[in-house]
């Protein structure tokens, strides 16, 4: 599908300190499963990439080579797929976006999403994201008002490449919206 990454070090600088990523690829059948519901369902299909990046020198959790172990040395998750036409590649990427908006509504101090943010940069170029809270800033439901997320997830299309990014690292509003614009143009 591509030997090039979405993201990179270079990528959250200067935001955060990463040092230098190690990425581990799986490839098959696209089956990603997200905690708050599982996308291997739509992302399912061969010729999917699944990449993990990771901080290097962390070792990997024995069951998946894309996971750190320990998880907090996880910097993003990223899939990647070719869709047969445009319009599909667009079906599958507005039906990730519904599968995540689900977890923007969770019981009070279970993790959630915030609000959907949407980046174009042309008519089948976009790309929406979702900052991620953790369940102590959760009291309603949802996420709360007027605080910045830690990291989240984002659904990018691009002609007939569609992928979903999780970003593990904290990041806030601007920070999110640069790191995905930066995937969005190497999708």
């Amino acid at each position: 599908m591509t030997a090039a990454n979405m993201v990179d070090a270079a990528v959250f600088s200067p935001d955060v300190s990463i040092g230098r990523i190690h990425v581990a690829d799986l490839l098959g059948n696209g089956t990603y499963n997200s905690g708050c519901i599982g996308e291997d369902d739509t992302l399912g299909g061969f010729g999917s990439v699944i990449r993990g990046l990771i901080i290097k020198g962390t070792r990997t959790a024995p069951s998946d080579p894309t996971m750190a172990f320990p998880y907090t040395n996880q910097v993003a998750h990223e899939l990647v797929a070719e869709a047969l036409s445009p319009d599909l590649a667009q079906n599958i990427t507005e039906r990730l976006l519904l599968e995540e908006g689900l977890c923007q509504n969770e019981p009070p101090t279970h993790w959630v999403y915030g609000k959907t943010t949407t980046l174009r940069l042309a008519p089948d170029v976009t790309a929406s994201w979702m900052g991620m809270y953790v369940g102590t800033l959760n009291t309603t439901g949802t996420a709360p008002a007027g605080k910045e997320p830690c990291g989240g997830v984002a659904v990018l299309h691009s002609g007939t490449h569609y992928g979903l990014l999780d970003i593990e690292f904290c990041l806030g509003t601007a920070e999110m919206n640069r790191v995905v614009r930066a995937a969005l143009s190497r999708l």
